[in-house]
């Protein structure tokens, strides 16, 4: 991507309830790295790099809950983790040798992109994607084309982070007019009688997808959801200054991820 990308999204924390066991799935089968320089304080968390985004999972022990977290995009806050790879067929198969609950099979969709879900060992959503988005609009040609021009390698590749909203303008004004999160562009599924859009703006060196819908969405306030909750349930940004925020929806977010 660009140099003169603004700040954005440097980390997300993700709840498990082993850690070795989050640890094995995440190094072992999806590519991500110890970060050696990285502080180990007395609890059990661990900060697992893949490029420039951060992987910090938290051991929550074996209380963990999803905290009323579904699998039904109609529902708000954080809804998956997405990699791109350069084969979904031969990654899913891997995944599947390996024993990993895979969601749904490989599947064509919006052109020449092909995507499949699975879930973590704690029940968390994540999604491989391979190929390129063609956008409905695109509002930035610049970050759509460096987009475009990214190629993937073996390891998957962290992308991006989807979350549901209630209020598409309300979201802008959060992500894009706090945090200069510019919008590269949006998709319409034209077929879904629930009128879903999706967004796209770039959180740094990774990608926002906010889906919103026509139709009223079920609330899932994770900042409210206590500390033993699983899967990813806090975003990390490298803006300036030290506060912890509460997106719309009730996603928490953290400034001062670059330190």
């Amino acid at each position: 991507m660009p140099a003169s990308l603004p700040p954005g999204l440097r980390r997300v924390e993700i709840g498990c309830r082993d850690l070795d066991r989050s640890l094995d799935f995440y190094q072992a089968l999806l590519g991500f790295r110890p970060m050696p320089d990285a502080p180990r304080p007395a609890d059990r968390r661990r900060l697992l790099g893949h490029g420039t985004v951060v992987l910090e999972l938290v051991e929550v022990g074996a209380d963990g809950n999803q905290g009323g977290w579904v699998n039904d995009d109609l529902q708000g806050g954080i809804r998956h983790l997405g990699m791109k790879v350069a084969g979904v067929d031969r990654q899913i198969k891997r995944l599947e040798d390996a024993g990993v609950t895979v969601l749904s099979q490989p599947l064509d969709v919006l052109g020449d992109v092909r995507i499949a879900f699975f879930l973590d060992p704690d029940g968390a959503r994540l999604e491989f994607i391979q190929g390129n988005l063609s956008y409905e609009r695109i509002s930035s040609p610049v970050l759509a084309a460096a987009e475009a021009a990214q190629v993937p390698g073996e390891e998957p590749r962290f992308d991006h982070v989807a979350v549901t909203v209630s209020d598409l303008p309300a979201a802008l004004d959060f992500w894009r007019d706090r945090f200069g999160f510019e919008v590269i562009g949006e998709i319409r599924h034209h077929g879904d009688p629930r009128g879903f859009l999706m967004t796209y703006l770039q959180a740094g060196p990774a990608v926002l997808e906010v889906f919103s819908f026509d139709v009223p969405i079920v609330p899932n306030e994770l900042s409210a959801a206590g500390p033993a909750v699983l899967g990813p349930r806090r975003l990390v940004l490298d803006a300036p200054g030290d506060q912890q925020l509460v997106a719309p929806d009730g996603v928490p977010v953290t400034m001062g991820g670059s330190r």
